[in-house]
């Protein structure tokens, strides 16, 4: 790249910075916007559960069969017996998540909920049916609650702070394109070094931009 063209895309820089610097601030407000008013929010509330058998089927394998239960129609239906505004089993599958922890008697079951409460409100409801429904079918274990559920502070998605960055982050891309892209469609002249590159001709002279030198007679 030569000096002129340097020289060139330093002016291009200078003249829109500003229109840069407003590009990208404007896309962190979309990117903000966007994660507290555009998209749905997942509160999750999680709870672990141990799982402890009272016959002499093998501990894990009653944990097992108990990830089954507490997905189970009857546990379902007990929800829905405790709630004012009734779930289908289909909601009812996406908002709870059952699994067992690496094989062993730990359980840990997930809800994710539009609100902190209402995920919160949920969970404790889910762990005062947990042994009734064991005992709906006859399961022959007992639960305990490993880690009581707390009220989610903030939703696991959308994260304003990471939509807010990611925002201004493209905003930086699309301001450094545009800031190339007029640069390499820049085809004016502003210097003697312009014509030569562009045309192949020395000059001979060249006039002095009195606009930009000292006035040395202090006019």
């Amino acid at each position: 790249m030569k000096r002129n063209e340097f020289k060139k895309l330093g002016n291009t820089i200078k003249n829109n910075w500003r229109v840069a610097l407003v590009v990208i601030i404007m896309m962190a407000i979309s990117g903000y916007v966007l994660a507290n008013y555009g998209l749905t929010k997942h509160y999750v509330t999680t709870t672990d559960i141990y799982i402890e058998s009272t016959d002499d089927t093998p501990p894990t394998e009653k944990a097992a069969m108990a990830v089954l239960l507490f997905t189970s129609p009857k546990m379902y239906d007990a929800i829905n017996e405790n709630l004012t505004i009734q779930f289908s089993y289909a909601e009812l599958e996406k908002i709870i998540t059952v699994t067992q922890v690496n094989d062993t008697q730990l359980i840990t079951a997930s809800f994710d909920c539009q609100t902190s409460m209402e995920s919160y409100k949920l969970s404790e409801l889910y762990l005062q049916l947990i042994q009734r429904v064991l005992d709906d079918y006859d399961a022959k274990a007992s639960t305990r609650v490993v880690r009581t559920p707390i009220e989610p502070q903030k939703p696991v998605f959308p994260d304003d702070t990471l939509f807010t960055i990611v925002g201004a982050s493209a905003g930086a891309v699309i301001s450094v394109l545009g800031l190339l892209i007029i640069w390499r469609l820049d085809n004016t002249i502003s210097s003697a070094d312009d014509i030569t590159d562009e045309y192949g001709v020395p000059v001979i002279g060249e006039l002095m931009d009195f606009d930009n030198e000292i006035d040395y007679l202090g006019r």
